[in-house]
């Protein structure tokens, strides 16, 4: 019975609609950054990735329960018995990680959305705005690009040192009261899945810490922490976490600006017709065309089937937790950049 309740309470977290206000307001704002404030720095006392660790407990831990429950069932006859006693123990215990999972970090998923609380205006969203902010991108990357290669590029142990005060002014603007901390970004041993993958990092939802591709280029790194902090700072949703970390980029050091713009120009190029890629590509200089390339080169190594197939999963995933756009909310952070005064004021002073 008890089985049971915790079944029907996962399903009924997982369907019941809950009011965004509230969830902003009593999770993402106070229960969240609370967990979050004590979670993160308990895992950075370790040198490894916790989750790395979980994954394993799941991955030998699920099947050698099974193997062991079978085995103790001995004759045929208990061992329909004992499947059946072993779906509904797995069913309860895979609905138990979802309510954790929920608790810990999930329920950001239903938050009040950023464009929502920063007045998003879709007539702000247009060609001539998209061509002056992808101009501006390529002037900041020519004039960026000596300073920041000639101040060299921190390692992953380095960057909270250098990020963590941009990342705390960054949700204060936001209107955060309570910041979340940034993380220590650690290696992890799915780094051979995630260069199959095409996949530059990720958080763990249970121990919250961000798990970093080995691959990821140095110049690359602020912009791939600063994501994945702000999914910290419980902006879940994609196309948030891309506009909070180019806003901490932004608000760092030359280095992590560059690498910001960076990030942004490719997906800005999306959205342009040839003729005028061609002009964009031609008014860069060399050095950040040469960092786009090696970027190009580094990505290369993606096995397509394991790409489309990672996509197809964590499309799933966002859907299932209420993102309508699912993996397409990446692409939305132009839309954030374009269509909201704290975007234009990041980039046009406006």
């Amino acid at each position: 019975m008890r089985h049971v309740v915790v079944v029907a309470v996962a399903l009924a977290a997982a369907f019941i609609p809950t009011p965004a206000s509230w969830i902003e307001s009593l999770y993402s704002r106070q229960l969240y950054l609370f967990v979050q404030n004590l979670l993160t720095p308990a895992s950075d006392v370790v040198r490894f990735a916790v989750f790395d660790a979980l994954l394993f407990a799941a991955v030998v831990g699920v099947p050698g329960w099974w193997a062991v429950a079978f085995w103790r069932a001995g004759r045929r006859g208990r061992r329909w018995r004992t499947a059946g006693r072993m779906a509904m123990n797995t069913a309860a215990l895979a609905a138990a990680l979802y309510l954790v999972f929920l608790l810990v970090w999930g329920l950001n998923y239903r938050r009040v959305p950023l464009s929502t609380k920063l007045g998003f205006e879709r007539g702000l969203v247009n060609p001539q705005a998209l061509s002056q902010l992808t101009a501006f991108a390529v002037d900041r990357l020519n004039r960026l690009h000596p300073t920041a290669h000639a101040a060299g590029w921190a390692g992953l142990e380095e960057l909270p040192g250098r990020m963590n005060t941009a990342f705390g002014a960054t949700q204060v603007m936001l209107g955060s009261g309570r910041t979340a901390v940034g993380g220590q970004p650690k290696p992890t041993l799915m780094t051979p899945y995630f260069r199959v993958a095409g996949i530059s990092a990720m958080i763990s939802p249970f121990s919250l810490e961000v798990l970093v591709n080995n691959d990821v280029l140095p110049f690359e790194r602020p912009s791939v922490v600063a994501h994945e902090w702000a999914h910290l700072a419980g902006y879940a949703d994609e196309s948030e976490a891309s506009f909070v970390g180019w806003l901490t980029c932004l608000a760092g050091d030359a280095a992590s600006e560059y690498s910001a713009w960076l990030s942004l120009t490719p997906r800005l190029m999306r959205y342009q017709d040839s003729e005028r890629q061609a002009a964009v590509w031609v008014s860069m200089d060399e050095g950040p065309l040469e960092d786009l390339r090696a970027i190009a080169a580094r990505v290369s190594t993606v096995v397509p089937a394991v790409q489309r197939n990672a996509s197809r999963v964590y499309d799933g995933y966002l859907r299932a937790n209420r993102v309508d756009a699912g993996i397409a909310s990446y692409g939305l952070v132009v839309d954030l950049v374009l269509g909201t005064r704290l975007g234009q004021r990041a980039w046009s002073g406006i």
